[in-house]
């Protein structure tokens, strides 16, 4: 384990929830890998907090079902089946699809210049080649399309997979092409919002979730042989 990848320099304060978010992000962008051992000791020494602060981070990171544990080899990384994804991605694009029909046909000039000016940070982002950047820039995005648009069951739901998505959009972002043609499809959904157009943000909402899933999919299928 590189130990320079994971290392804390914040105030005592704000180690805790820095532990969380680092080791959240590392399971997400895949430095560690489905299937991962997660073992405190060497948590601990690469992350320089104590074990106390470390098995807090597991418990919350297993309640997010990034994190699960294993009889006899305790925490590792979740495996998410491709069941589980595409029925994650199915649901998706049905829920993506009603909130940007919804935002195209509710929201005001000035929050659509807002969904703008989150989108216009994915470019140089991918340009960068920042996959961590990305995902939490795409989080953005959807939160801020879910806040104008108020529906609370959707949101709702998509919070209790909020993890599980980023972790598949890192795998989806992983395929070759893939980065790019997600800021395409996303800069599509963008424009037809600003034409006001409900229909189209719908139709290009659905045909992204759908083409993320596909590349998702694909990844674990990989994976899956790999370990075979």
């Amino acid at each position: 384990m590189n130990a320079d990848a994971l290392r804390l320099t914040e105030p005592p304060t704000l180690v805790r929830e820095q532990a969380f978010e680092r080791l959240r992000d590392a399971i997400i962008t895949g430095y560690f890998a489905p299937g991962d051992r997660l073992i405190e000791r060497e948590l601990c020494e690469a992350m320089g907090v104590s074990r106390t602060s470390i098995r807090e981070v597991l418990r919350r990171l297993e309640a997010e079902r990034l994190v699960a544990v294993e009889p006899r080899k305790g925490p590792t990384v979740a495996r998410v089946s491709r069941k589980q994804a595409a029925e994650i991605y199915e649901i998706r694009a049905q829920m993506e699809a009603m909130l940007f029909k919804r935002f195209a046909e509710k929201a005001s000039d000035d929050e659509i210049a807002g969904l703008r000016k989150i989108f216009d940070e994915l470019p140089p982002a991918a340009e960068a080649k920042d996959v961590g950047g990305l995902i939490a820039i795409m989080t953005r995005l959807n939160a801020y399309v879910m806040t104008v648009v108020d529906h609370g069951v959707i949101r709702d739901i998509l919070e209790q997979l909020i993890a599980r998505i980023s972790f598949l959009r890192g795998l989806s972002m992983s395929q070759p092409g893939r980065i790019d043609r997600s800021i395409g499809e996303i800069r599509k959904i963008v424009e037809a919002v600003e034409a006001r157009d409900p229909k189209a943000a719908a139709r290009y909402a659905t045909e992204y979730v759908q083409n993320a899933g596909k590349a998702a999919l694909k990844r674990l299928d990989e994976i899956a042989r790999k370990h075979d």
